[in-house]
């Protein structure tokens, strides 16, 4: 299977993506490459990014994501300047932006930046300077504008905030800098062609074309390629998720459940903790102490893992889990300033002490005891359930 992950240079309907090999994905974003439904012998194609309003994808996604034997090709827009940044590493670049990048002949994000629409289709509401030097190049070579005069158009382009720069912005700029021609003869042509000096989507297209040819060989990590930091660690965590019943969930809330609400998961972690780490040194020691003191670094991204952890799960913790969620999302929705991380502790450590049947000065060792990084931790976890634990109570009375 071939990820493209794309829009505005690619509209994800676009007929160039209708080929079965190719899954069309959103513009892509911190996260996205831990999606558990790419596989290892898969190919990932980045042309597009979310940057502004969300965290951006990081390097060490890929190198991970590389690392895993997964090819990863990057042109057109953020993916071109990631693989010019991380070709040492094995992402293959493609495309003329690339090239440019690679040699340094660009190297500002907002080459590539646009504002798009508020639409569902992304589309691109302004020209990114790449474009518009694409254009320029072809102007001089038609001895439409001089190439003094065209430095002057793209560096007046430039000085605009990447969100402003628009086909209206680069008609006024031109007119500014005498190179009226050059405005009308850019109109004519998007007329005729809507495509015309489109270098982005041109090297989009040509990332497509690379991705089907290499696909049948497959791809080979380069040795040693290995990224797992702590911070990394907890990415990978957070945005672990598996598909089971039908619903999609992350892994972390599934198993927070099963913390919180299974009576013997402190039996169930008390026994992968003497597994996973030769618990005999501290049999001496009093369970919650021992739980604080040795304590692995789980890793949510590993089957073998999880599926310990969740062995007392049932389908009615999953629909329970799916329930809260969706309860929560609504509820952000509905209600302006609500978000399950602002639900006040002392309302948490209440229905952490009526689960767990303890008094409240029991809730350190307690919290240790089923896998929680002490009280405070198991509080924050414990606000995700408190809306959807307390509708569940109101609607049993």
């Amino acid at each position: 299977m071939i990820h493209v992950y794309t829009g505005p240079t690619l509209s994800p309907d676009d007929p160039v993506l209708s080929d079965p090999r190719f899954a069309p994905r959103p513009p892509i974003r911190h996260g996205d490459l831990f999606d558990s439904g790419i596989a290892a012998t898969d190919t990932v194609v980045i042309i597009d990014g979310l940057y502004h309003h969300t965290p951006a994808l990081r390097h060490k996604e890929i190198i991970w994501t590389l690392g895993r034997g997964v090819r990863v090709i990057g042109a057109a827009s953020i993916g071109a300047l990631r693989a010019a940044e991380l070709a040492g590493c094995g992402m293959v670049g493609v495309g003329e932006i690339y090239d440019a990048y690679a040699a340094g002949r660009i190297e500002g994000d907002d080459e590539v930046a646009v504002g798009q629409s508020t639409d569902t289709d992304l589309r691109s509401v302004t020209w990114p300077l790449v474009n518009l030097r694409h254009v320029l190049k072809l102007a001089v070579a038609a001895d439409v504008i001089g190439a003094d005069e065209a430095a002057d158009v793209l560096g007046g382009l430039r000085a605009v905030h990447y969100p402003h720069r628009s086909l209206t912005a680069v008609s006024a700029i031109s007119r500014e800098q005498g190179a009226e021609e050059f405005a009308r003869w850019l109109t004519s042509r998007l007329a005729e062609d809507r495509h015309f000096g489109d270098l982005k989507r041109a090297d989009a297209l040509l990332a497509l074309e690379t991705a089907l040819s290499l696909a049948p060989t497959p791809a080979v990590p380069l040795p040693g390629l290995e990224w797992r930091t702590r911070h990394f660690r907890q990415w990978a965590n957070m945005f672990a998720a598996r598909t089971v019943d039908g619903i999609r969930l992350a892994t972390s809330h599934r198993i927070t459940y099963q913390q919180l609400f299974d009576p013997h998961f402190k039996t169930l972690w008390w026994d992968y903790l003497s597994t996973a780490t030769g618990m005999s040194a501290a049999v001496g020691l009093p369970r919650p102490v021992a739980c604080a003191v040795i304590r692995p670094e789980t890793d949510l991204t590993d089957h073998d893992t999880v599926d310990r952890l969740l062995t007392r799960e049932t389908p009615a913790d999953r629909a329970a889990v799916a329930r809260y969620i969706a309860l929560n999302e609504e509820t952000t929705r509905t209600h302006r300033g609500f978000f399950a991380e602002a639900i006040k502790n002392s309302v948490a450590r209440r229905l952490l002490t009526a689960l767990w049947s303890v008094p409240e000065q029991d809730l350190e060792n307690e919290s240790w005891a089923r896998g929680f990084q002490g009280a405070r931790d198991a509080t924050d976890a414990t606000k995700t359930f408190v809306l959807g634990y307390l509708h569940d109570r109101e609607a049993a009375r």
